[in-house]
């Protein structure tokens, strides 16, 4: 056997990873369909997984204040066991009581909130064209009173057929079209039933693997730490397990601050829209309870959603409905939403915005949710590594705003000798 000097060894050894590199990364662009393929068959298969992991997130934050209640009472009990063998049965009641809280946070929602849900969307349905033509009266009396009611509207329906035979429209056209779409009806009804089965066995089996990880979390925990550390060097692996932590506390803080401010706000609407007499108080205080979990543009939907049911009815008092939302979201926003959320996220408002532009674009809804705390992780990042960059660099901004080095400040501030 051929031994190789170690020398040599250590010349070639990065020639070899790097030609091992270029293989593997030369077989992965040619394989590139497949290997996909592949990737996205597991992803799927651990969808649960995904699901489990979200809903222990969320149970986690109520389960988290539980758990702490729990241990101060048992430390405040003379008669206590150990420590080690009182753990467990703490988590256990812990989580016992988030699914108690989680169960009656369904039913206030199914017994209290969905039926008057119901009979205000059943309410809407059944006078929409009673809403149709209280807008249209609405209209041209605001016409009227504008003066623009002489202003003719005419249809030509010669003209409106020549525009439909340029289109390439007819009536056999339409015919086949309706045709071909109540053919295909059926097999819509059966790939929509068999999504729904899917999503919710896999909603079902995430619920269950919540449940595991919210028993073992720290177990769970620490085996991600010693993976992490087992394939990274120290340092990379500290700074990624650093950064995972600022991901957690500013998720947390941003959810459950979040959540807490929209129940807040439905209240409050709710109980002003039922002082003031208006109309569908529950239906839209509801709506812009769950849109307001989305920044900015959630307040926006809600206010436009409930303006257009109170027009329906009473114009004047959809313009009391603006301007008492806009009294609201002042003192939501001033009042509020500092002492309910506070400056977790810390993100300026213009990054606020694009981030919801950006990942609602990219991820529709779910891109909403997560784009404020996202950005607000990235955002600490960027800026640690910018400060970190400046001052390894030795720059700094003197008050002019220009950036110097920083013993170009220090000698312009030391007294001269003379």
């Amino acid at each position: 056997m051929i031994m190789i000097p170690k020398d040599i060894l250590n010349r070639i050894r990065p020639w070899l990873w790097l030609s091992t590199y270029t293989v593997l990364l030369c077989f992965v662009l040619l394989h590139f369909p497949e290997i996909w393929s592949v990737v996205s068959q597991l992803l799927s298969l651990l969808t649960p997984l995904f699901y489990a992991i979200a809903i222990a997130f969320v149970l986690n934050q109520p389960m988290k204040a539980i758990e702490a209640m729990l241990k101060k009472v048992a430390l405040a009990n003379p008669l206590r066991r150990k420590k080690r063998k009182e753990e467990p049965k703490v988590r256990g009641i812990a989580i016992f009581l988030t699914l108690l809280l989680a169960l009656a946070v369904l039913f206030v929602l199914s017994s209290i909130i969905f039926p008057q849900l119901i009979t205000s969307i059943g309410q809407l349905i059944n006078n929409c064209v009673v809403y149709a033509t209280n807008i249209v009266a609405n209209v041209n009396t605001l016409l009227e009173q504008l003066h623009l009611d002489n202003i003719e509207w005419e249809i030509d329906a010669a003209k409106l057929q020549s525009t439909l035979d340029q289109l390439g429209l007819s009536y056999e056209k339409l015919l086949q079209t309706a045709t071909d779409v109540v053919g295909g009806t059926g097999m819509t009804v059966i790939n929509n039933l068999s999504a729904l089965t899917s999503a919710l066995s896999n909603w079902v089996m995430g619920f269950m693997l919540s449940l595991y990880l919210l028993s073992s979390k720290e177990k769970f925990i620490r085996q991600c730490k010693k993976l992490i550390g087992a394939l990274l060097p120290l340092k990379t692996a500290n700074r990624l397990l650093l950064i995972g932590q600022q991901a957690n506390q500013t998720f947390s803080s941003f959810f459950s601050g979040q959540l807490l401010e929209a129940c807040i706000l439905a209240l409050l609407y709710y109980i002003s829209m039922t002082l003031f007499n208006m109309p569908y108080a529950m239906l839209i205080s509801t709506v812009i309870g769950v849109t307001s979990i989305v920044p900015i543009f959630g307040a926006m939907i809600g206010m436009a959603f409930g303006c257009i049911l109170i027009f329906a009815i009473n114009p004047w008092m959809s313009l009391f409905f603006m301007v008492f939302f806009q009294i609201v979201q002042q003192f939501e926003n001033n009042l509020i939403y500092p002492r309910v959320v506070g400056k977790s996220v810390g993100l300026p408002g213009i990054w606020v915005l694009l981030s919801i532009v950006v990942c609602g674009g990219l991820w529709g809804l779910f891109g909403m949710l997560i784009a404020v705390p996202l950005t607000a992780v990235s955002y600490t990042l960027l800026s640690d590594w910018v400060n970190s960059m400046m001052k390894k660099k030795r720059q700094t901004l003197d008050e002019n705003g220009m950036l110097i080095l920083k013993e170009e400040e220090e000698e312009e501030n030391q007294p001269s000798a003379e």
